[in-house]
């Protein structure tokens, strides 16, 4: 095997490929990636094999901060000082 059929890391699952398509297309709404880019690279987060691969196609973009999402039971919770 030569250096070009090495694996690039660890095997990605279903979940990390969903997880980078995301990013992707918060990069692509906050217009840092063309329609055509766009398009290219989630078709090939959706056929990567491998954590490298993925880690390819967001190396040129800038890290996005983290969105935080509510815990779970605490949507719609009312405080009881709030009546």
């Amino acid at each position: 095997m030569d250096d070009s059929q090495l694996p690039a890391g660890p095997r990605a699952s279903d979940a990390e490929r969903e997880r980078f398509t995301d990013i992707l297309e918060r990069h692509f709404a906050e217009g840092r990636l063309s329609p055509e880019e766009f398009s290219d690279r989630v078709d090939r987060a959706l056929a990567a094999r491998t954590l490298g691969e993925l880690y390819e196609l967001v190396a040129d973009l800038p890290q996005l901060p983290a969105v935080e999402r509510p815990g779970p039971g605490t949507a719609g919770r009312r405080r009881w000082w709030r009546r």
